[in-house]
């Protein structure tokens, strides 16, 4: 690159990254929030919470970095335009390729990195993800050391504990069996602990009764123990890790599923659907890139809609990836739209391309700017306060 291209590019990335790091940020703590209840709800420490919460990080990342990729161009051209040198790079007789080349190049390497999530890191993160959420809401130990509440753990087996000490035992051990159909089988006990060896998990309790109430006559039995275990394995074992879908699955098993795969006998066209939306999903950088060159690359007075400009780029690009969504969503029901997945971002770059190297610009009609001009005056019509008549005294 000779040192103008450099400039823009340098420009460019500068935008790039300082969007994708606030994006991420942001939309990383709104996920995180959702997830705030493994603290307060699961008794799970401020360490599983952000371990668990970063796992989303890749997929956030995979959707937002296009969207930096935009702000970045349109970020530079507005800069570019507004300082003047942009209209000095058109009067010098500058080749297009001058603004072009910087843009392609900062979309291979959105590109590039693209890839690196959809590819591994994301499909990577969700299969931790998930593992990682079902053992902590089948973590029957965490969920029943609650203080103070009536924690039902299964279908009519309730526990309550007044307190936890330091070294873990348990005191004021309260569990209530409904489980059965002939009896109500209630269990009390001074304290206890909670035992997981290889055999199962169990609470032993001590010092404590056993109550034993018919349900038919209303008969009540009693049994005192100094200790007695209560196996929790039943519970303890529902932390099985279902089958991942084909978004978690890695890439290199969609290009070649196991024959013997229940999810795959079932929805085949849905494992190849998603190998061929992440293959394509890269080529959408060079979209998100190009779209707002090919509305800015030629200097333009603010007074000529500038605004606009960036909506209808802005818009423009979206569109062009919905679309993508809509065709991915498709494919998985018919593999004939398999190939649009690859010829749609790359047909609106290479027409862009064309493009911008002819000089040419794509704008914002007169009539659509006098429209929009028009609805936003009257909009500020209805919200602008009256003003204010004064009466003549006479």
């Amino acid at each position: 690159m000779n040192l103008l291209e450099s400039y823009i590019f340098k420009r460019m990335v500068g935008g790039f990254i300082l969007s994708l790091v606030t994006l991420s940020m942001t939309v990383w703590m709104t996920q995180a929030l959702r997830e705030f209840d493994l603290v307060t709800g699961q008794g799970q420490s401020i360490g599983t919470f952000f371990k668990l919460t970063l796992l989303l990080l890749p997929g956030l990342v995979t959707i937002v970095s296009p969207i930096a990729l935009l702000i970045g161009v349109i970020y530079t051209f507005t800069l570019l335009n507004n300082d003047s040198e942009l209209v000095v790079i058109n009067a010098s007789g500058a080749p297009q390729k001058t603004l072009l080349k910087p843009v392609l190049l900062l979309g291979l390497v959105a590109a590039l990195f693209t890839a690196s999530m959809t590819l591994y890191f994301t499909p990577l993160s969700l299969r931790l993800w998930r593992t990682m959420i079902t053992e902590v809401r089948a973590d029957i130990v965490t969920t029943i050391l609650r203080e103070g509440e009536f924690m039902q753990i299964s279908e009519g087996l309730t526990f309550h504990l007044r307190s936890r000490r330091a070294d873990g035992t348990l005191e004021g051990i309260f569990v209530s069996d409904d489980s059965l159909p002939e009896s109500t089988v209630t269990y009390l006990a001074e304290n206890g602990i909670i035992l997981d060896n290889p055999v199962g998990t169990f609470l032993i309790m001590r010092d404590g009764t056993i109550q034993t109430r018919n349900k038919a006559d209303g008969a009540i039995s009693m049994i005192a123990f100094t200790s007695y275990a209560f196996d929790l394995s039943t519970f303890a074992s529902r932390s099985k890790v279902r089958p991942f879908k084909p978004s978690e699955r890695e890439t290199t098993y969609l290009v070649a599923p196991s024959p013997e795969d229940r999810q795959y006998q079932r929805y085949p066209e849905s494992f190849a659907a998603e190998l061929h939306n992440r293959l394509s999903a890269p080529f959408y950088a060079f979209v998100f890139a190009i779209i707002p060159l090919a509305y800015m690359n030629q200097a333009q007075s603010t007074r000529n809609g500038r605004g606009y400009v960036v909506a209808a780029a802005v818009s423009l690009a979206f569109v062009v990836r919905m679309l993508g969504y809509y065709l991915g969503t498709i494919a998985e029901f018919n593999a004939l739209i398999i190939p649009l997945l690859y010829l749609l971002p790359i047909g609106v770059t290479a027409a862009a391309a064309v493009l911008v190297l002819r000089g040419g610009q794509l704008s914002v009609s007169e009539r659509a700017v006098m429209f929009f001009d028009s609805v936003f005056d009257r909009l500020g019509g209805l919200v602008r306060p009256p003003a204010r008549q004064t009466d003549n005294a006479s």
